[in-house]
């Protein structure tokens, strides 16, 4: 009995034992395998690279044998990892497995595919967009298209070894709506979409009322009716019928009479479309070159943001210092110039030492040059005994208001001042000139003494030249006594 029992033991203990060696060999792994999801794609494509290995084992991916992820495979030798595909040319390339534990390899093909980027995706005409592309043949030359047009870039982009461009394009003009834009390298090629908007430029982008504003529209619906509003008054023009074929318009209006500030300026056709772009009313200023001078010098006014092509009485205090010759002939000397700006140079009144205002007014009413609301006003401060810098700076702004005559005095007899210019020889009468200027010391005196003396004979030179340009007077103005009090 204990034979039979020592044996039985023997045959239980063998059974265990090839019941264990089985267990081990179920262990040993088969062949590392590989499968990737998506199988082709453009460059930046996320893919899935799954299968099994040995278990618990480290597995390597590989993209053209460039590393490009590990893992570690589960209990059972599964394993999972996400990559994204590198920038490639166009084609076929290999993702490789490594079972680190065995050696074994495994390998899959990815179709890179090509693509282009637009920066950015939505804009106007004349909008400047920059297209990148990726897949393309290495070493190819890109054609671009915009909704079949062909587009020229400054440089036709070539890609490069890894099939890459980079370009820039302006936009075509366009209804709004969405479009495609091609990159083709004569094998591949890729879209993507651009998105067309409505658009307004102005010029100007600024000035007083009455400015002429221009309003050029894109991208608007083709051919519908469209209307334009400044603020949320209609400014469009009389007989406006319709955008053009390619959604774009030009028109022009008047900036309304309206407080200086900020306006908003807008476009709207039928299709429901618009845009808006800024306008800015500035306040009317005016300085004065120099600010600080004495009597019988001459002083530049110089204004901005008045109102364009009319134009302006200018008052030291309550005296009109406009020359009688340009009164007379409505000077272009007077009026603005169609951008709100305007200058005019003036003798300064025989005036105290002190502090005075300068002060320019809107010319309103018909029938001649009748003072209106005030424009804008500056300090003058007039000096009794000028330093010899502030006669060196009268020097240099009645040179330069002269320099286009080339003025020069040649010889003073008595009372008689001669000047040569290069429209004629003019002499002058200038007595009161050595009660006018009495400053100190030898060479203030001597300058001073010039000074007065072209002051004195500015409104001659200034007359001599408003012949030269001015019409024929077709009426006499007389100015109004300036107003005591300033109306806005």
């Amino acid at each position: 009995m204990l034979k039979k029992h020592a044996r039985i033991l023997t045959v239980i203990f063998v059974g265990m034992m090839l019941t264990t060696a089985l267990s081990i060999v179920s262990v040993k792994a088969s062949p590392i395998t590989v499968a990737i999801s998506p199988t082709s794609g453009p460059v930046g494509t996320p893919v899935t690279v799954s299968g099994n290995a040995t278990a618990s084992g480290e597995v390597r991916v590989y993209f053209v044998n460039l590393f490009a992820a590990t893992t570690t495979a589960n209990s059972t030798g599964g394993y999972s990892v996400n990559i994204t595909v590198p920038t490639l040319p166009a084609g076929a390339w290999s993702i490789s497995v490594l079972d680190v534990t065995t050696g074994d390899t495994a390998t899959d093909m990815f179709t890179v595919q090509p693509k282009i980027i637009l920066t950015p995706e939505e804009g106007s005409c004349n909008d400047e967009v920059t297209v990148k592309g990726y897949g393309f043949y290495s070493g190819r030359l890109i054609t671009l298209m915009f909704d079949g047009i062909p587009l020229t870039p400054i440089s036709r982009p070539v890609t490069d070894d890894f099939g890459s461009f980079e370009a820039k394009f302006t936009v075509p003009s366009m209804p709004n709506g969405t479009y495609n834009v091609q990159a083709s390298d004569g094998t591949n090629s890729a879209s993507a979409s651009f998105n067309m908007i409505p658009k307004i430029t102005l010029s100007p982008t600024s000035g007083p009322s009455v400015t002429i504003v221009s309003v050029n529209g894109t991208g608007f619906g083709s051919s519908v009716g469209y209307s334009i509003e400044f603020d949320t008054i209609n400014v469009t023009a009389y007989g406006t019928t319709s955008t053009n074929p390619d959604g774009s318009f030009m028109q022009m209006f008047l900036v309304p009479d309206v407080p200086d500030g900020t306006y908003t300026v807008s476009a709207t056709d039928d299709d429901g479309n618009s845009a808006t772009a800024p306008f800015f009313v500035p306040s009317p200023v005016m300085t004065l070159e120099p600010s600080t001078t004495f009597s019988s010098s001459m002083v530049t006014a110089m204004g901005s943001g008045f109102p364009p092509n009319e134009p302006v009485l200018l008052y030291f205090e309550d005296t009109l210092v406009i020359s009688l010759i340009d009164l007379m002939t409505e000077s272009q000397a007077l009026f603005v110039d169609e951008y709100g700006s305007y200058e005019y140079f003036f003798i300064v009144p025989v005036a105290k030492p002190g502090v005075y205002t300068v002060t320019a007014y809107r010319v309103s009413g018909d029938g001649g040059l009748v003072i209106g609301e005030e424009l804008a006003s500056a300090s003058l401060t007039v000096v009794e005994n000028p330093a010899l810098e502030d006669i060196e700076g009268e020097l240099t702004t009645i040179t330069g208001n002269l320099t286009d005559i080339n003025a020069r005095v040649v010889s003073i007899d008595g009372n008689v001042a001669t000047i040569e210019t290069d429209i004629g020889t003019i002499q002058a009468d200038v007595s009161d000139i050595q009660a006018e200027v009495v400053p100190t010391g030898y060479e203030l005196s001597l300058l001073a003494t010039i000074l007065a003396l072209i002051a004195a004979i500015g409104s001659w030179l200034s007359a001599i030249l408003i012949r030269k340009k001015t019409p024929t007077p077709t009426s006499t103005p007389t100015p109004k006594t300036k107003p005591k009090t300033k109306t806005k």
